[in-house]
């Protein structure tokens, strides 16, 4: 994955390199297959020549949609680790979705499966053809019970 920082009045620091490129690795283990991840950071004026806090933008590019998040803190590791907070919910929840929620996190049966397995538990022999087809004509006997 390509890791891009994008600055904009402030400058960046080997350590605050250091520190994404470790949390970044979080990730690239939850995205399917993430190809860019951009990293803005700026420097909030206040107005009037006061200074104010930092504001960080995360936007990863993957195989699926572009995912965003961003948080403004009092310096530029309380942003981003607030931005990456929010971007990891959105992976978590993104992978979520692509999840089967049947039958304990498995594909779903098929009817034939599920019939088959049901019939075996149950120990129940389904209808031979030629019992369907005298049921079908009228030629039906009548079956005594187990119990009688």
């Amino acid at each position: 994955m390509e890791l891009n920082f994008i600055t904009r009045h402030i400058e960046i620091t080997d350590r605050f390199r250091n520190y994404v490129t470790e949390k970044v690795d979080k990730i690239e283990k939850l995205a399917d297959r993430p190809l860019e991840l951009d990293v803005t950071v700026s420097k909030h004026h206040g107005g009037k020549g006061l200074v104010g806090g930092d504001h960080v933008e995360l936007k990863l590019v993957e195989a699926g949609p572009v995912l965003r998040a961003e948080s403004d803190g009092e310096d530029k590791y309380a942003a981003f680790d607030l931005a990456m907070g929010r971007m990891m919910e959105q992976l978590r929840r993104a992978r979520d979705k692509k999840k089967i929620h049947h039958n304990g996190h498995q594909k779903p049966l098929s009817i034939h499966e599920a019939s088959a397995d049901a019939f075996a538990q149950l120990d129940i022999v389904p209808a031979t053809p030629e019992d369907l087809e005298r049921v079908n004509t009228g030629e039906h006997a009548i079956i005594p019970s187990p119990a009688a």
